[in-house]
């Protein structure tokens, strides 16, 4: 009896132990939100249009003078009617020396909601200085015929005091 009681005094215990870590991990993770920067609408002669939105996300348990800012823009093109025909977007994540300097680390870029027969059919991306760079080729196929190809460039930057543009 006593080595039964043992046992499960030994699991409470290891139990109580496990939980409290993995509380105490929570505590010291880093927390992000996402606010929006910006966002504008291009209008075209056609009636279609592009909105460009700027996202941030904001690391609240940052103080040093050099950070990290991570962010994203995203292109949404729109037909006449209204309809999402593609949203092309480039994530940039940022080295910032606050106040003096701020040089692109990583940049990686998707599609998404793409309808109406447009698919993403290739995208490059690349970094120069303090700012991620990604091409999409977006292509719209009818019956399996490409009847139209956009290339859709996009660009994030960030300035020596940590804001996206």
């Amino acid at each position: 009896m006593k080595r039964l009681f043992s046992i499960v005094l030994s699991l409470i215990i290891s139990t109580c132990l496990f939980n409290f870590n993995v509380f105490a991990a929570n505590d010291n993770d880093t927390v992000q939100n996402e606010i929006v920067i910006s966002e504008t609408t291009e209008y075209f002669e056609d009636g279609s249009s592009i909105t460009t939105t700027i996202t941030q996300h904001v690391n609240q348990n940052q103080t040093r003078a050099t950070r990290t800012v991570s962010g994203s823009k995203t292109r949404t093109v729109k037909n006449a009617d209204g309809v999402v025909l593609y949203r092309f977007k480039i994530n940039g994540t940022f080295s910032v020396n606050e106040g003096i300097s701020a040089t692109c680390i990583a940049v990686s870029c998707s599609a998404s909601d793409c309808s109406n027969g447009w698919s993403l059919d290739s995208s490059t991306t690349s970094k120069s200085g303090n700012t991620a760079n990604a091409v999409g080729v977006f292509k719209k196929k009818t019956l399996f015929i490409t009847t139209q190809t956009v290339e859709t460039p996009i660009s994030l930057s960030c300035d020596k005091n940590g804001n996206l543009s």
